[in-house]
């Protein structure tokens, strides 16, 4: 059985007298990837320096490799703790090669000249670094200073490896290539890693968990598609794409069933025990259906009116109403004419409901 590598117990963070994180606990296993993901401002990177030993923890514990880091009074500090940090610059020495900057780790540590050599051409080799050694990094493109970076993360073999939105730097089609590149280097080395993003395509692609941090507090923890199947709140819905958001209520004593714009529609009711009232339902852009011809037993059939079709290249994004005056989007293979009316479907299983969300919060 895989043993934690990293334990957080209650860990509480304030600037002042703004609670920057509430008191939370988590675990990452030993090889598993877990990416924190969240808007600007929620904790992530506070998360991070506290795990770093950069910021001090309020309250709470941090247990590295079975070992407390961090306790009331007792502190290690970040250069005797097991693990390295990927900056969001790369944070590379500007004057020193790349082979120097991958080193410098290394003979810090004092570790002997045949395991440096074995370990400097083994990342030269996973990493793609061929060639590079000897140039400064301002002579590197972005990628390949993102790759020194990790490089240089690796060398001293940590147990856990901290991430600070490494690919935030570079243009959107190097860093979806790269973001590929990083799973499968992560895989490869099977080491613990504690990813920051605020890219949901990067968290499920890097992944094998994903912390959703709002407020300073976890929404929820799970596998990509947990989140994205079972999303538990409206905030976590809205990350996951769910970007339509209606005001219904819920049918009394039918908890997984609302009344949207005067019709039934079943749906996944996430916050049980409250099945009366106002609430909430979310859809997905791509998972509703239009159906131009209705069979008889067909259910969760929502009427609506285009409002306008946009063309997107391969699909039309058509903006409609409801017959409360609420706008939906969805995409569509078809342009359909602003004015005609849609007869929309919408899968249970994909229809979220959370009743009782005035406290439902746009970030």
């Amino acid at each position: 059985m895989l043993h934690s590598i990293l334990k957080l117990k209650g860990v509480s963070k304030s600037f002042g007298g703004q609670q920057v994180l509430q008191p939370i606990s988590f675990e990452v296993k030993e090889g598993e990837r877990i990416c924190i993901l969240g808007p600007s401002g929620c904790g992530k990177s506070t998360l991070l320096q506290m795990v770093a030993g950069l910021l001090r923890v309020d309250a709470g514990e941090v247990e590295i490799d079975g070992v407390s880091v961090e306790r009331g009074k007792h502190f290690i500090p970040p250069e005797n703790r097991p693990i390295n940090m990927v900056f969001q610059d790369y944070a590379l020495w500007p004057h020193m090669t790349v082979k120097q900057n991958i080193e410098y780790g290394m003979k810090r540590r004092k570790i002997a000249k045949e395991q440096m050599y074995n370990r400097l051409g083994r990342l030269q080799s996973l990493l793609k670094l061929e060639g590079l050694l000897d140039r400064l990094p301002a002579q590197l493109s972005g990628g390949q200073q993102q790759r020194v970076g990790i490089a240089r993360a690796l060398a001293t073999e940590p147990k856990l490896l901290l991430m600070d939105e490494p690919l935030s730097n570079l243009d959107v089609k190097l860093r979806t290539d790269m973001r590929g590149e990083l799973a499968r280097l992560l895989g490869e080395l099977s080491i613990a890693t504690l990813y920051v993003t605020h890219d949901r395509m990067e968290a499920f692609t890097v992944a094998d968990r994903i912390l959703v941090l709002r407020g300073g507090s976890i929404d929820q923890i799970g596998r990509s598609e947990e989140l994205f199947e079972r999303p538990a709140t409206p905030w976590v819905a809205q990350l996951m794409g769910y970007h339509n958001r209606l005001t219904v209520s819920m049918a009394k004593g039918e908890p997984d069933t609302a009344v949207a714009a005067g019709t039934r529609i079943t749906g996944q009711c996430m916050t049980k025990g409250q099945d009366t009232g106002k609430a909430t339902m979310m859809l997905h852009p791509e998972m509703i259906y239009v159906r131009h011809t209705l069979g008889q037993a067909e259910t969760n059939l929502l009427t609506v009116t285009v409002a306008q079709s946009i063309y997107e290249g391969t699909r039309w994004r058509i903006i409609a109403e409801t017959a409360d005056r609420q706008l939906l989007h969805l995409l569509h293979d078809e342009r359909a004419e602003p004015g005609s009316r849609l007869n929309l479907y919408l899968p249970p299983e994909r229809t979220m409901l959370y009743a009782d969300t005035d406290s439902f919060i746009h970030e």
